[in-house]
C-alpha cells in the first residue's frame, strides 16, 4: 500500500475503530532490532482532543489491522 504524509486512513485496533491522517513516515528499530517503516498518524478523540499514535507501517502489520486509505467523495 502506498501511503503518503496527509493521507486520511482507517483502521481497527482494541480501541476500535479509529480514523486519521498522516503526520510523520519515519524509518526507526521494531523489538527484533530491525529497521521498519513506522507512521504517526494524528487522531481527534470525542472529547476534541488531538492525539498521536504511531503504527508499524510493514505490510504484515497493515493487513492485520485492516488498514485502509480513506477517499474524499465529495465533488468539486
Amino acid at each position: 500500500m502506498n501511503l503518503n504524509i496527509n493521507d486520511t486512513v482507517s483502521w481497527s485496533s482494541a480501541a476500535g475503530n479509529l480514523t486519521g491522517y498522516i503526520s510523520n513516515i519515519c524509518l526507526n528499530l521494531n523489538a527484533a532490532n530491525q529497521t521498519v517503516p513506522w507512521i504517526d498518524i494524528t487522531c481527534i478523540n470525542d472529547k476534541g482532543r488531538e492525539y498521536t499514535v504511531r503504527l508499524c507501517a510493514t505490510e504484515q502489520n497493515l493487513k492485520a489491522m485492516g488498514v485502509t486509505k480513506v477517499f474524499d467523495t465529495e465533488t468539486v
